[in-house]
């Protein structure tokens, strides 16, 4: 008995049963789809414990798989008909008596026992017919064929070679069990037809499957009849003893089993591992992509103050020119040669209007304008290419959906279209132009305010000229208002005071330019406050979006490229197991 084992093999099978074990384990992270095969290792795990040596004879109902059995036990210990009879998994154990009355174990698999199963330890299993009108019957039989040491492929030399047996030899070399090919009921046939059968059989497995399996042609009606005639090989079902015995002969069958399972795993590994792999790419490839939205996000910014650095240099530049221009008029008209030839307050004003303030507003309106209307087109373009961006984003993530775990990328795909929502708002709130149209008023009514207050201290200026003009009679009735201010300014330059007199003019004139460095001050601080705003406001923008809606994104996908990391790394250190415990079985004697 196979579960008897002691020694170096019995080690060797507690080895492999923990390692199958904690492949299951890993898989169990690996989402919904991964539970069917974590199943099967929990299977061959318990199997490994009964350590029965399991030929699965498996193929489309009424092939004949049942009389096939029967005819290699060579005893009629299964039933058979030709409506499909078998709709459990019959199992039959080496025993060194027959016993034909089965039990039913707490698997539902029905057990019978015989000494004819080709070696000790070796169970011959039935399993309910592929294709049958019964789908239960086919679930039953696709979801034991991972438990399999070896698969024996019943076919019907009637309807070969059809599309269920093809995608149960698909399913049978996926797991890397090792498959014979039974073509049974020749006895249907003339020889020639025989010939063409098997041909025809082993070139669509080879085309179809890349298989190239042993293949028997039997007819176990005729075999079974012929039982204890002792004549040649009725049926040719001896030759398939003969193979099987050989099989069994080559090593034992538990170290066989070991083998088996162990490749069986080792697909399971290799198969996952290269999904999570692919996994770990897609996310990489997402990951990148939103990267890329931030660093566009980075440059954006640092275009802002780029351009913000040259308009305000721009603005700069005309209120520099507005300065010196100020400090010349002042001069100008604040010195002693204009006194006696005093100008009118509304030629001084205008004046003023033309040689100060010229266009120098409307060069900072013009410069300011042009500021605004690139960050206000800039955003809109950056933000048109979010939305491209972003939505070739989701369009993978829908392409991906199917390779990844679903449950967590709906996630993603929720706050990507959420993200996406947010980045569609603000590319709206630059198509009204309410942007524009706002800084225009706030700096429309700036400017407007330094021309009423500079025309307004123009007139000032006018009364301190007016002030220092030679007087009318010092005393008396019609002496002018201003008469006693310039007496007292006049009087003491024509008595030889003239000192004070440039010495107070110096201090009007001096005060008079700081003023207007005030006023010009006052209103280059609200232009830049204004652009300053303006970007602050946008870099604003390009910060809350990135930390509040793609950087729980990146950060998604930050976790799953961990996750898969992580997959990756515990299926390489399962690989790397099942060789060393391969090679354990392999050098064991």
């Amino acid at each position: 008995m196979l579960n008897t084992l002691d020694g170096t093999l019995a080690a060797l099978r507690e080895s492999e049963i923990r390692l199958l074990t904690d492949v299951g384990t890993t898989l169990a992270g690996m989402g919904d789809h991964a539970v069917a095969d974590r199943q099967r290792l929990l299977d061959v795990a318990q199997d490994l414990r009964d350590m029965f040596f399991l030929v699965v004879v498996i193929g489309e109902f009424n092939a004949g798989k049942s009389t096939f059995i029967n005819a290699l036990v060579g005893d009629t210990i299964l039933p058979m008909g030709i409506t499909p009879t078998t709709e459990m998994i019959e199992l039959i154990r080496y025993s060194d008596v027959p016993n034909r009355t089965p039990t039913v174990r707490d698997d539902g698999i029905r057990e019978w026992s015989h000494p004819n199963t080709g070696a000790p330890g070796v169970a011959l299993v039935d399993t309910p017919g592929a294709g049958s009108v019964f789908q239960k019957h086919e679930k039953v039989a696709k979801s034991f064929l991972h438990r399999s040491d070896l698969v024996v492929f019943v076919v019907s030399a009637k309807r070969a070679f059809a599309e269920t047996e093809r995608l149960y030899l698909e399913l049978a070399r996926n797991y890397g069990k090792k498959i014979i090919l039974v073509v049974n009921q020749i006895d249907l046939l003339q020889p020639k037809e025989q010939t063409e059968v098997r041909r025809f059989i082993e070139r669509q497995v080879e085309e179809l499957l890349d298989l190239r399996p042993l293949l028997f042609m039997v007819s176990a009606k005729e075999a079974l009849n012929a039982r204890g005639a002792g004549v040649g090989d009725p049926g040719g079902v001896e030759a398939v003893r003969a193979h099987l015995r050989g099989v069994f002969n080559e090593a034992p069958p538990a170290k066989q089993k070991l083998l088996a399972q162990l490749d069986m795993a080792g697909r399971l590994v290799t198969d996952y591992l290269a999904q999570a792999q692919r996994r770990s790419d897609l996310v990489r490839v997402d990951t990148n992509k939103v990267r890329d939205v931030q660093r566009e996000l980075e440059q954006q910014s640092l275009g802002l103050d780029a351009q913000l650095k040259a308009a305000r240099a721009e603005i700069d530049a005309v209120f520099e020119g507005m300065r010196q221009r100020g400090v010349s008029f002042i001069e100008t008209n604040l010195s002693v040669r204009k006194i006696g030839r005093t100008p009118t307050r509304e030629s001084l004003q205008s004046e003023f209007q033309e040689v100060v303030i010229g266009r120098a507003l409307r060069d900072i309106g013009e410069a300011t304008n042009s500021y605004i209307n690139a960050v206000v087109d800039n955003s809109r373009l950056y933000w048109r290419g979010v939305i491209d961006r972003l939505n070739q984003l989701r369009d993978l993530m829908e392409q991906e959906v199917a390779g990844l775990d679903a449950g967590i990328y709906a996630e993603q795909r929720e706050a990507l279209q959420g993200a996406i929502k947010i980045a569609e708002s603000e590319l709206k709130s630059y198509s009204t132009g309410k942007i524009v149209t706002d800084m225009q008023n706030i700096f429309e009514t700036n400017s407007a305010g330094f021309t009423t207050s500079a025309l307004a201290g123009i007139g000032g200026l006018l009364l301190i000229i007016l002030a220092l003009a030679p007087a009318g009679p010092i005393i008396g009735v019609g002496a002018a208002p201003l008469a006693l201010p310039a007496f007292i300014i006049g009087a003491p330059i024509f008595l030889g005071g003239g000192y004070f007199a440039m010495r107070y003019l110096r201090g009007v004139v001096n005060d008079t330019k700081r003023d207007l460095h005030q006023r010009i001050d006052q209103l280059e601080r609200s232009y830049h406050d204004s652009l300053d705003g303006l970007t602050q406001k946008e870099r604003s923008r390009l910060t809350q979006y990135g930390t509040q809606v793609l950087t729980p994104i990146y950060s998604r996908l930050e976790v799953l490229a961990q996750r898969y990391a992580a997959q990756q790394a515990a299926l390489r250190a399962h690989t790397v197991q099942i060789d060393t415990l391969r090679e354990g079985i392999e050098k064991n004697r």
